[in-house]
């Protein structure tokens, strides 16, 4: 297996009385794409944003490319990694075209933009696009800032979320590439179908890992039962 660029244990977050995450341990190498699952609740965002250092409370070891996020400063680490947000959203009602200047690369965002076949709205407002499209923008946004993947991070929370097939296996596609390129990438989802086609499926049940390993056993009738209350073998 080559370099290990995430890794948290015994990761345990608490807020208020209710504990979201406990005793948490993963490990993702260059070269793997790995799929986070769970039902609602089960501490899949929160994970994610503990292993960014967004939660400073957090306990337990926590690695990114050989640094502990919480002890960091943001400019310091947003060079090891790429983030996208469940739900992402702008301040301003920039035209596609004009979301390029938050990117630290123009260049790769239109590259991106043209991935996503996202060409012909360059000029329209984000306010005018359909939910999948601001979505496939704000990916193109994330994914700009990684400009070499080999030894990046990449983590997606719900990146599925609202696309249509066609962006939804652009995506599949993209992830698979920027593996294969040495990024290390995690990806949070509730889409079982996308989740199978990752190197491994991570099961999250009540902020516990549940299973780690091939979706064959991390997804098996017995997994989706325990975890989503249903026996469907074709979710």
């Amino acid at each position: 297996m080559t370099d290990r660029l995430l890794h948290c244990s015994d990761l345990t977050l608490q807020r208020g009385t209710q504990r979201i995450l406990a005793s948490v341990g993963l490990s993702i190498h260059a070269g793997e794409c790995v799929a986070l699952v769970g039902a609602n609740g089960a501490g899949k965002t929160s994970l994610l944003k503990c292993l960014i250092g967004l939660f400073s409370n957090a306990e337990g070891d926590i690695i990114l490319s050989g640094l502990d996020p919480r002890n960091e400063l943001p400019k310091d680490l947003s060079s090891h990694y790429a983030y996208v947000p469940q739900s992402p959203h702008s301040a301003w009602d920039y035209t596609v075209e004009e979301l390029s200047h938050l990117s630290p690369c123009g260049e790769k965002y239109l590259y991106w933009i043209e991935r996503f076949a996202l060409t012909p709205k360059l000029h329209h407002k984000l306010s005018k696009l359909s939910g999948g499209e601001r979505k496939a923008a704000h990916l193109c946004l994330s994914l700009s800032v990684i400009k070499n993947p080999h030894g990046k991070v990449l983590l997606l929370d719900e990146p599925t979320a609202s696309l249509d097939i066609c962006r939804t296996e652009i995506l599949s596609a993209v992830v698979r590439e920027l593996s294969q390129q040495g990024a290390a990438v995690l990806v949070a989802t509730h889409d079982l179908a996308f989740a199978r086609q990752c190197q491994r499926v991570i099961t999250l049940k009540y902020g516990r890992v549940l299973a780690d390993g091939a979706a064959a056993t991390t997804l098996s009738p017995d997994i989706i039962r325990d975890v989503w209350g249903f026996s469907s073998t074709s979710a």
